[in-house]
């Protein structure tokens, strides 16, 4: 029986080291990680939208505090998308005698807009 070993994911790694100093600004967070500002901001921003890390101060002297009570996913890419409610499936009409194209596809945005295309190669 072998066991596998898993790598931390990287917003794991950065909000430990967080949760470890708070106060800390980011290029002291870079620098525990061995990385580059540039390299990280982007996940910290992610991660202060989603609530893991909290942030205090202006821009240049910002300072983050990790929220104990809601750590980011510790394996994995994890998922941040900032959204209240998911994306809603595209609802098609059902063609029924006497529906011309244009009314269904002027209900259905998607399908108006391949009517135009094709409109235009058209003519």
């Amino acid at each position: 029986m072998t066991t596998e070993i898993k790598e931390l994911s990287r917003a794991y790694q950065l909000w430990l080291i967080i949760k470890d100093n708070p106060g800390i600004k980011m290029p002291d967070v870079a620098k525990a990680m061995g990385s580059h500002t540039k390299n990280i901001s982007d996940a910290i921003t992610k991660m202060v939208k989603a609530g893991n890390i909290c942030t205090q101060g202006k821009k240049g002297i910002r300072t983050y505090t990790a929220n104990k009570y809601s750590p980011p996913v510790m394996y994995g890419r994890g998922s941040y998308k900032l959204g209240k409610e998911p994306a809603k499936p595209v609802v098609f009409m059902e063609p029924t005698p006497g529906n011309s194209v244009f009314e269904e596809c002027r209900a259905n945005w998607q399908g108006y807009q391949l009517n135009q295309y094709l409109r235009e190669v058209r003519a």
